[in-house]
């Protein structure tokens, strides 16, 4: 019987669950230090990393946060200014700077590409991964760590947000930088030379994750903190979290900015504070309100295939006795908790925002795997890999069964991408069956895991078919060797935002303000208000481009206006004037 320790599960000595000689697994991790681990298995370590960074480059980028994160780095790339963020050269406040200064600085490096766009969040994304490692190392043990790094990585959320182009990437990580940190340096088995580390490491990177994606970044570790002192009773915590330096540290890393960027643009502060945290918070003002219980069934998607030990992990951190020592593993699960309830509670909602659970999930996932009995592990990663393998064979038969009604790229190559996928999750639940065995327990994870990145890099090259939906990546292609200098790009109507990431030039909008409305209201020269502006000014070109709907375009052509059809795709027309 295992016995508790205030509330803590001391770390098994058996190699895997339910194994009594570590010695006789294939793959000891248990009593190997960590640098023999690298070098021993340093061909494990190569594939997942290639398996990881592979196809940055070869999907195009889509609208609208990938081109949108994408082209805030280009210019300010472009134009030198580091301070204020600009989106088809106007004032845009939504976010923070670090991932534009991330990605501009790997344009200024490497030069403008689908990868160099996408670099910052998936390096943030393997960062988080080997960073659970380390943690749940400290925390627990070394299998822990392998298992929580595998079970963060392999779950289709995290690997699939962390390979687009959006800022819950970065956050993700520099909160679970924040998380785990204090975690160890409030735990009592920390030494005290380490713990004031631990605790300044904690609020740096709230600082970096303010920077990411704003007062998120503080908020969410902060409440986590009242929650959990409030529900365990545990008041010891606050005077082991460096009051005074620690707040001096969050400051120096994230005010620099704030105060520059509010020097250079007086309008800021209101607008980022009031309008992109209070406003976005309570209210449904940006068009994303979702039902309140709109994550839950998003995160038990996203987990999968992991998400029965995730959850059975999860619950059994938070039965444990109120008072005593600090629990890290009880505080990570009510940061679980305040994330989701958090986000929730918000007006605005989507997919990508509860990203910052799962960090805490994996690593409460592999201490209850390093517990449980395999036949019960691999029971709930079996289910979890059946879904997903029956979803993606009904979608191919689907799409088989009804040729030509996604467009023809679609129906030609999607049905052949689904069928590959529904095979490699057949295959992953094949492999969570053999976790049962405790002797291959260790190996079958890696080989699970290897597994599971191949299915869905699989996936994500998959989408690819969608992107004349999703990307004005072709379109662009046709485009720009055609322009000069001096032509003038017009997008009527509409604002595809990788046009002008691959163009390499801001447009000019027509009849369109969405999230550009602040910009164009100090600078209202960079549009055109309406479609007979738009018209007047057309008439008088003699080198311009313009993108429209097809139906914007048969309204135009309808008037008589001269046009000229260079390219089109699903959704758009582009057409020239010279």
């Amino acid at each position: 019987m295992t016995t508790r320790q205030n509330g803590r599960v001391p770390a098994p000595t058996a190699a895997a669950p339910g194994a009594s000689d570590a010695a006789t697994l294939p793959i000891n991790l248990g009593r190997v230090p960590l640098r023999s681990l690298l070098s021993r298995h340093g061909l494990m370590v190569l594939a997942f990393l290639v398996l990881w960074s592979a196809f940055l480059e070869q999907r195009s980028l889509w609208d609208p946060d990938e081109g949108r994160y994408a082209e805030i780095p280009r210019e300010m790339a472009a134009s030198g200014d580091w301070t204020t963020p600009r989106l088809n050269d106007l004032l845009y406040f939504e976010k923070p700077p670090l991932q534009y200064w991330a990605t501009a600085g790997a344009y200024r490096v490497f030069g403008e590409h689908n990868w160099t766009a996408r670099l910052w969040s998936a390096l943030a994304g393997l960062a988080g991964a080997l960073f659970a490692f380390y943690a749940c190392r400290r925390l627990y043990s070394q299998r822990a760590g392998m298992y929580a790094a595998l079970t963060l990585a392999s779950s289709i959320l995290y690997f699939g947000v962390t390979h687009l182009n959006t800022l819950d990437s970065g956050l993700s990580f520099f909160l679970e930088v924040t998380v785990f940190s204090l975690a160890i340096g409030l735990r009592e088995e920390t030494p005290e030379s380490e713990r004031k580390w631990w605790i300044r490491a904690a609020w740096a990177a709230a600082g970096l994750a303010v920077l990411s994606k704003g007062l998120v970044g503080l908020v969410l570790p902060a409440a986590a903190l009242v929650v959990y002192a409030v529900l365990y009773r545990d008041r010891s915590i606050w005077r082991r979290l460096a009051p005074l330096t620690g707040p001096a540290i969050f400051l120096l890393v994230s005010a620099p900015w704030f105060v520059a960027v509010s020097r250079a643009n007086p309008d800021f502060l209101q607008f980022f504070f009031v309008h992109e945290h209070y406003t976005r918070f309570l209210t449904t003002e940006h068009h994303r309100g979702q039902p309140w219980w709109f994550f839950f069934p998003v995160l038990a998607a996203g987990a999968l295939p992991w998400v029965g030990p995730m959850l059975c992990g999860w619950w059994r951190a938070l039965r444990v006795s109120r008072g005593g020592d600090f629990k890290p593993f009880t505080f990570l699960a009510v940061w679980a908790l305040v994330v989701l309830g958090f986000f929730s509670a918000s007006g605005s909602k989507l997919v990508t925002y509860i990203l910052p659970v799962l960090p805490a999930l994996a690593v409460l996932a592999a201490r209850y795997m390093c517990v449980a009995a395999p036949g019960r592990v691999a029971r709930q990663v079996f289910w979890g890999a059946v879904g997903p393998a029956a979803a993606f064979a009904g979608m191919a038969s689907a799409l088989a069964l009804r040729p030509g009604a996604f467009g023809a790229a679609m129906s030609e190559a999607l049905p052949l991408w689904c069928l590959a996928a529904a095979v490699l999750w057949g295959v992953a639940a094949f492999l969570a069956r053999r976790l049962a065995d405790p002797r291959k327990f260790d190996a079958t994870m890696i080989v699970l895991g290897l597994t599971l990145f191949a299915v869905h890099q699989l996936v994500l090259l998959g989408s690819e078919a969608a992107s004349p939906y999703r990307t004005t990546a072709a379109l662009a292609r046709q485009i720009k060797p055609l322009l000069s200098e001096s032509t003038r790009v017009y997008a009527v109507r509409m604002y595809p935002q990788t046009l002008p990431v691959y163009l390499g030039r801001p447009v000019t909008l027509v009849e369109f303000r969405g999230e550009l409305d602040f910009g164009l209201q100090r600078e209202p020269h960079k549009t055109l208000p309406t479609l007979d502006a738009f018209r007047d000014a057309w008439s008088r070109e003699t080198d311009a481009v313009a993108i429209m709907t097809r139906k914007t375009y048969d309204t135009l052509l309808a008037a008589g206006t001269p046009m000229t059809v260079i390219a089109a795709d699903a959704e758009r027309t582009v057409v020239r004037r010279h």
